[in-house]
């Protein structure tokens, strides 16, 4: 049987056969990298029609995952969950385009985890309450976020324990920890993930629920307008790109249960630079569990029941992460507004790895077709706009089903081809099509970073963390109703206490 197996990989050597290949067309369009939405369909198997206008896009794929995205917007929904892109889909002569930072550090580690590159073994998980001491945190009129965020740690890291994963604290008392010693903290458990707890504040109509994870290099943040020089820096944080988007994105999945029906409570997936997930050398992400500068959900906020039922649905998200990452088989904890006990640990059957059709290719921009000797080198022209288009066959596509997302369009199940010419229009200017066809799978080396906007270095800088409104100045520090744990010191936290299950 070795022998057998050597013989056909000699072979496939000997002659170039592919052992698994596939041809993305790829734009480079105003210094930005992207492919059509023709091929980002094909290798992702979802139904494809040229969209034209300013329909959605919506389609289904065999694995039941769906997608749903507007031209001009980087507002997406996969499988009913809302993210926010680095870049909006744009539109070119010939198709819309998807950014290709967005098809590496997006769409490839939520669609297809287990080939997510870095892939280990999670042991624990570093609980991060937010604020703490002198520093409050947001308020409202039933209590402070520094004491919310303590409380649901606690429930959180009780939930984790039972199901089998060992925790650390960054705070176990109400006292004020650095931001940069909270990511410090974390970096003494390299095997283990991190999880930041805050409640959020805005404009008393603003409601939902947030998940933030690191901005991938040379994308800005979700809340800034303009691409600046520290957007195309290497953070620490930066390593674990894909690893954080996928902890995100189950972590958020799981937490936007807790409004059931209620889609504008979605706020997405989002990016930022906060100190805690930009200098975190472990996989890390920050949730916004609720607007306690509204006042329905400020008082929502308060209840046990809610703070019980978050650190529940965090933990699930958390627990698919690590049995996603590889490491363990472990049931997930019950859902639901209850007080209700974590259910006890009971293997759980994963599911086996998949090939990868993408190419991790060396930092020296080459594209190489699996099996081949040969290569094509790309180049990141940001003088100008150009296209470099892959010749393909158009194999059969599967039917195109609505998603989940409030709004669907009527995508047909005929495949086009990726010449065939798109109504849409163009936002900004539209790519020039080239006669340059090279083959190979999609690079997976960092994307160029793009040309930054005008007026980039006049840009304030980003906060260090989530801004905080107190929505009640006159509002107690005592600890919310059922609260677990704090008190009132403010001397320097001691070592970091772990849990062992």
């Amino acid at each position: 049987m070795t022998k057998s197996c050597l013989a056909l990989a000699f072979l496939c050597l000997l002659f170039g056969l592919p052992l698994k290949a596939f041809d993305w067309e790829e734009v480079t369009s105003n210094g930005r990298e992207y492919v059509t939405l023709h091929s980002f369909c094909e290798f992702y198997q979802f139904g494809y029609a040229a969209p034209s206008g300013n329909d959605r896009f919506v389609a289904r794929n065999p694995e039941g995952h769906s997608v749903s995205f507007k031209i001009g917007s980087p507002d997406i929904y996969v499988d009913g969950v809302h993210y926010v892109m680095s870049f909006p889909v744009e539109g070119g002569d010939r198709d819309w385009l998807v950014s290709r930072m967005d098809v590496i550090k997006l769409f490839e580690p939520v669609l297809r985890p287990t080939e997510i590159s870095g892939r280990h073994a999670i042991r624990g998980v570093v609980i991060d309450a937010g604020h703490g001491g002198t520093d409050n945190g947001a308020g409202s009129r039933f209590g402070n976020e520094k004491t919310y965020t303590l409380d649901t740690a606690y429930r959180l890291d009780a939930i984790l324990r039972a199901a089998g994963l060992k925790t650390v604290f960054t705070r176990r008392t109400d006292v004020f920890v650095d931001l940069y010693e909270r990511a410090h903290i974390a970096s003494l458990y390299p095997d283990y993930a991190f999880v930041s707890i805050h409640f959020n504040s805005a404009m008393e109509e603003a409601r939902g629920l947030e998940t933030y994870c690191l901005s991938p290099r040379g994308a800005a943040s979700t809340s800034s307008v303009y691409l600046t020089r520290g957007d195309i820096q290497k953070l620490p944080g930066n390593d674990y790109d894909t690893q954080n988007i996928l902890l995100a994105s189950m972590v958020h999945s799981e937490i936007i249960k807790l409004n059931p029906g209620d889609a504008t409570a979605d706020r997405g997936v989002k990016r930022a630079r906060f100190v805690v997930i930009k200098a975190n050398t472990i996989p890390a992400i920050l949730v916004e569990g609720g607007f306690v500068s509204n006042h329905m959900e400020a008082a929502r906020v308060n209840r046990t029941d809610y703070r019980q039922a978050l650190a529940q649905a965090i933990a699930r998200g958390v627990i698919r992460f690590v049995n996603d990452m590889g490491d363990r088989h472990m049931a997930l904890p019950d859902t639901g507004l209850t007080e209700s006990k974590p259910p006890v640990a009971k293997p759980v059957v994963m599911t086996p790895p998949v090939p990868s059709g993408l190419a991790h290719d060396a930092a020296n921009g080459t594209i190489k077709t699996p099996g081949s000797t040969s290569s094509v080198t790309t180049t990141n022209d940001t003088s100008s706009t150009t296209t470099h288009k892959k010749k393909k066959k158009t194999p059969a596509t599967p039917g195109t089903t609505p998603g989940t997302p409030p709004t669907t369009s009527a995508a047909t199940t005929t495949p086009a081809s990726p010449t065939a010419p798109a109504t849409s229009p163009a936002s900004g200017t539209k790519p020039e099509v080239s006669s340059k066809t090279p083959s190979g799978a999609l690079n997976l080396a960092e994307p160029a970073p793009p040309p930054l906007s005008p007026g980039a270095d006049k840009a304030p800088p980003e906060p260090d963390e989530p801004p905080t409104v107190n929505a009640n100045p006159s509002v107690s520090t005592k600890p919310p109703s059922g609260a677990t744990s704090g008190t009132n010191a403010t001397a320097a936290p001691a070592a970091p206490a772990t849990h062992e299950p």
